[in-house]
């Protein structure tokens, strides 16, 4: 008697088209590793994007960095006495580069002498500037911005010994001083004369003749040097000296 089954194994069913079911098995398969390549694409491209942008963001800042430098050594050739800080704003800045236009650019200062005086703080907004070709000069369209006095700066440039210079209002200040004939304090006005001048004049002085005070009853601090051609605007009187506001026009650089 034989020891091997006599009955006949059960065959595997295939497919409907008579295939076998790993050939089925193998087009599932394949038609999944496409389906993952398919949605790897859009976030390989995603990625590489993200890539190119930041090159292109650290690009921007590194060029707006040296152009700063650069801007600030032209700025200085124009009657600044140290280098002033340039930031120019807006974003991207190599747009702005390749059309040579700039439309907001900040300067700031500190300790610029003028005439008798030192003005710090300088704050000022540079609005539409023009490069040449070759970026070695052009044009300003507009300049605006402030400047501080202080009072001990003011208070030595106007010779009289021992003054002491405070605040009222904007365009009032106290003057204290001892001219030995004469101590205590007096009110005075401070306004802009001409366009390049600061005048402070004693309105009152507590019933001493003004005519008394000699050279404080009325003394005038010319501004003759204000840099990149700008011109005094106007004055006001602030808690830590004379702010000045300071302006120009269709001003020329470099060159």
């Amino acid at each position: 008697m034989s020891e091997y089954p006599t009955q006949r194994l059960p065959v595997q069913p295939g497919a409907d088209d008579g295939s076998y079911g790993y050939y089925d098995d193998d087009r599932r398969g394949r038609s999944r590793s496409r389906s993952r390549r398919s949605r790897r694409g859009p976030l390989i491209f995603l990625v590489a994007l993200v890539v190119l942008l930041g090159l292109f963001v650290v690009a921007d800042r590194v060029a707006v960095a040296y152009a700063d430098n650069q801007f600030a050594t032209q700025i200085q050739k124009q009657g600044f006495s140290t280098k002033p800080h340039v930031t120019i704003e807006g974003f991207p800045f190599l747009t702005q580069l390749a059309g040579r236009r700039f439309n907001d650019v900040q300067i700031t200062a500190n300790n610029e002498k003028t005439g008798p005086v030192t003005i710090d703080n300088i704050n000022a907004t540079l609005r539409g500037i023009k490069l040449n070709s070759g970026f070695s000069s052009g044009t300003v369209s507009s300049i605006n911005g402030t400047g501080l006095i202080t009072f001990a700066s003011l208070a030595g440039a106007s010779d009289v010994p021992g003054l002491k210079i405070a605040m009222i209002n904007s365009s009032e200040a106290k003057l204290t001083a001892d001219l030995g004939f004469f101590s205590g304090s007096a009110v005075a006005q401070v306004t802009k004369v001409g366009t390049d001048k600061i005048n402070v004049k004693v309105i009152s002085a507590g019933g001493i003749p003004i005519s008394a005070l000699g050279g404080l009853g009325n003394f005038t601090i010319p501004l003759p040097s204000l840099p990149m051609g700008m011109t005094l605007q106007s004055v006001s009187v602030s808690a830590q000296g004379v702010l000045v506001h300071i302006t120009g026009q269709n001003v020329a650089f470099g060159g």
